[in-house]
């Protein structure tokens, strides 16, 4: 059995961060990841003539400053999302280069309300059990908005970014998602917006280098853990290869992980109900490559968003210099699970056809066409986070980032800012090491 001050579960960007506060504390900290890698919920991927891709998530903004500044700690360097052209918005079978007036006046609504929505304890909010007890679709369904508008603002929000669909989560949860990021226009924008920029090398190599940052042997890689106990010497965390004690822990998994875990004694009421009404999103990505990026040749970017069929949107993933050329892919929710069922060529040419449909033809016939299905992998389960479920937010909210016990609890899905992105994650991390260096300062 080895003794640390701390272990951290996990090494993806929260785990990493938590680990960098305490060693810099001067914490003697371990990490334990189940994957024989970094970085969680990030996985770069380079094709044989190297072209980039991120197969988890790939974009950061100045407007996140905490996954910024690791970025130009360690001399990263990003690009811009490319802007070559205008953008297909398919509504409904008619492609236009603007949004409809009814979608902006859906969307501007959507931003009043989550103004009304403290970004620390939502379920404080003054509407917060009207808002928690009905769903993002049943909201969407009560506006009056033409059906069009009300499926293109269901699928690019309750899609685009909670990676499900509009009947899955409550109202409350959709505007504190939207109140975290700062709102639809910063997260659903490009320039200025959540997908600024993408990372050069790609996403996963901040958390290499972040890793690298720590003393050898501070994490160690294929060591699933199995189990926590806590009794009043601290922490014993069982994994398939040993057991390892601490006097404080930090869990930075995602929530279907880490409420899988076995703990002794069972987790509270309050904390197992958080993890029971916590479910992953169902988003499927794929990358289709081809030699060159014709579509700018044509006047397009690369960007679509769609009222109806199987892709949600679509984004021009092509880094500079690269040998080829990137568009990737996103179905989310309903269009995802069916999908699902369907063997790998009918799911290529279901999205290639579709593909085919909103640019020209050449896009219908990919070189390479690339999927990484997140829910399939043993160690995550799901992407791109995790969301509460109705009801959940007013019930157990309260109890989403309190310690239990010796326990601290991270993750992007803990995050007061930036939830669900990599800038959560590291907000998260560096708040459960503040709770643990306070523990441990006071015992």
């Amino acid at each position: 059995m080895s003794k640390h001050d701390v272990v951290v579960v996990g090494a993806g960007f929260a785990g990493l961060s938590a680990a960098l506060e305490l060693h810099g504390a001067g914490c003697d900290v371990l990490v334990l990841e189940a994957r024989g890698r970094v970085g969680g919920r990030a996985l770069t991927r380079f094709l044989p003539d190297g072209t980039q891709l991120d197969l988890g998530g790939q974009w950061i903004s100045t407007g996140q400053h905490r996954i910024t500044e690791l970025a130009d700690r360690y001399g990263i360097a990003t690009y811009p999302t490319p802007e070559y052209g205008s953008a297909v918005i398919d509504y409904d079978g008619e492609h236009r280069t603007a949004l409809p007036d009814e979608v902006t006046a859906l969307l501007r609504e959507l931003d009043t309300l989550c103004g009304q929505v403290p970004v620390k304890s939502p379920w404080t909010a003054a509407d917060a059990v009207l808002w928690d007890r009905q769903t993002f679709a049943t909201w969407l369904d009560g506006t009056g908005a033409p059906d069009a508008a009300k499926r293109y603002v269901g699928r690019v929000v309750s899609g685009g970014l909670l990676a499900g669909s509009p009947a899955e989560t409550s109202l409350l949860e959709t505007l504190f998602y939207l109140a975290s990021g700062g709102g639809t226009r910063a997260l659903l924008g490009f320039r200025g917006g959540a997908q600024e920029s993408r990372v050069v090398g790609g996403a996963q190599e901040i958390a290499e280098r972040m890793a690298a940052d720590l003393p050898d042997g501070t994490v160690r890689l294929s060591e699933p853990v199995l189990g926590v106990a806590q009794d009043r010497t601290g922490v014993r965390v069982t994994t398939a290869l040993g057991e390892h004690h601490a006097a404080r822990a930090v869990i930075a998994l995602p929530p279907v992980l880490a409420g899988a875990l076995r703990h002794d004694p069972p987790l509270s009421a309050l904390r197992a109900g958080v993890f029971q009404r916590m479910t992953a999103g169902t988003a499927l990505k794929v990358h289709a490559v081809y030699a060159e990026p014709f579509w700018r040749d044509e006047g397009l970017s690369g960007v679509s968003t769609s009222a109806a069929g199987v892709l949600t949107e679509t984004v021009d993933n092509t880094p500079p210099a690269a040998p080829r050329a990137v568009l990737t892919a996103f179905v989310y929710g309903d269009d995802a699970a069916r999908l699902r069922t369907r063997p790998p060529g009918e799911r290529r040419e279901s999205i290639t056809r579709r593909l085919g449909e909103l640019f020209t033809g050449r896009a219908a016939e990919p070189q390479e066409f690339v999927e990484f299905d997140w829910p399939a992998q043993e160690w995550t389960r799901g992407c791109f986070s995790g969301h509460f479920t109705p009801g959940g937010w007013t019930a157990f909210g309260s109890a989403l980032r309190q310690p239990e016990g010796a326990l601290h609890w991270a993750g992007t899905e803990t995050a007061v800012h930036g939830n669900g992105y990599f800038e959560g994650a590291v907000e998260s991390g560096r708040r459960a090491a503040g709770e643990a260096l306070h523990a441990l300062g006071s015992r």
